[in-house]
């Protein structure tokens, strides 16, 4: 699995962030995308092997004082996180 920050824009309001999850053909094969539907906080993207998720960090939230940098890890390893629950969740 590849995860990396695929898009980052400043808008008004805060930062729009796309991570981009790249799966190996193994992995493809045991990810439970009904699961995918519960994960909140995110819009996700599913294209072929790559799954893009979309959030946006507002600066009116209590991480204001946190560095950009700091939060785009932060988003980085939650979704990395959902990724491998994902697929460790076999489909029913």
């Amino acid at each position: 699995m590849q995860v990396d920050v695929d898009y980052l824009e400043e808008s008004f309001e805060g930062w729009n962030v796309r991570v981009k999850v790249v799966l190996s053909n193994e992995e493809l094969s045991k990810l439970n995308t009904a699961s995918i539907q519960d994960i909140e906080d995110f819009k996700i993207e599913i294209d072929g092997s790559v799954i893009y998720f979309n959030s946006f960090l507002s600066i009116a939230e209590p991480w204001e004082d946190e560095p950009l940098e700091e939060l785009i890890k932060a988003v980085k390893l939650e979704v990395e996180y959902r990724v491998k629950g994902l697929l460790n969740k076999h489909p029913p």
